[in-house]
């Protein structure tokens, strides 16, 4: 069994692989104040509840934005499991060639996801991630990642417009059944969540320009936000990134 962790800004996600498909998947906020018997305990609860022993965990592959929390996850993991976890970065082969121009500075979720759509659809692509940021990024043919652009998450812009100003409110996350919101809920759900897809549909649309017709395919914890009302969402995935450090790890091999 394989063990891979997406180490993010505001969420953990952590999967079990057991060669046919995800026995276990969880998500955890990511509490960088936290110390290691709290990491501890965390994979030690998602053992349990996979039904497993430590020792059928054969595999562990890392992938992480928050250095001071890699730091510690990968300690406890090395400790528990007395192996060291492949941990995701620009020296390692990915199967992904980075055209980016700071390799080291991209994301080991991007990477991760462009891993996994690349191997999706075998061709160029746009793979659209809506987690704590939204990024829209591409991969050319043969698998060279080439850049995109990094958004304010739906989330982010809505604590963002709330928390500056004195008269409105937090608000579901959904689209409003028009585009002219007839009160200040749905009028912020038009400028927010509509605004968002308008804007999502509009960089695809603009870095279609130069790629060509390319598959997107969409994915994070608030793709189901968005993926009902658009067409532009070719495939959505909502375990992308954890099935592209999966294939990493197999890369290794």
């Amino acid at each position: 069994m394989l063990l891979a962790l997406d180490i993010g800004n505001s969420n953990i996600k952590t999967g079990i692989w057991n060669n046919d498909g995800w026995k276990l998947k969880r998500r955890e906020e990511t509490w960088p104040v936290q110390d290691t018997p709290w990491y501890q305990d965390m994979i030690e609860q998602m053992i349990e509840q996979a039904n497993i022993h430590k020792s059928a965990i054969k595999t562990i592959v890392l992938g992480s934005v928050v250095p001071d929390v890699s730091k510690l996850v990968t300690k406890v993991l090395t400790d528990l499991f007395d192996t060291e976890p492949i941990v995701v970065d620009a020296t390692l082969d990915t199967g992904i060639q980075l055209a980016a121009d700071a390799p080291d500075r991209v994301g080991a979720d991007l990477v991760a996801g462009a891993a996994a759509a690349y191997n999706l659809i075998d061709d160029t692509c746009i793979i659209v991630d809506l987690g704590t940021a939204t990024t829209v990024m591409v991969v050319q043919s043969p698998g060279v990642f080439e850049g995109g652009a990094i958004c304010n998450g739906l989330k982010m812009s809505v604590k963002s417009l709330v928390g500056s100003t004195a008269q409105l409110q937090d608000i579901p996350l959904e689209m409003p059944p028009s585009p002219i919101g007839k009160n200040t809920i749905e009028a912020m759900q038009s400028g927010l969540v509509g605004g968002h897809l308008h804007m999502i549909e509009g960089l695809i649309s603009k870095m279609r320009e130069e790629t060509g017709p390319a598959p997107v395919v969409a994915t994070g914890g608030l793709v189901s936000v968005i993926a009902p009302h658009t067409d532009m969402f070719d495939y959505v995935e909502p375990t992308l990134v954890l099935d592209g450090l999966r294939l990493i790890a197999e890369r290794q091999r």
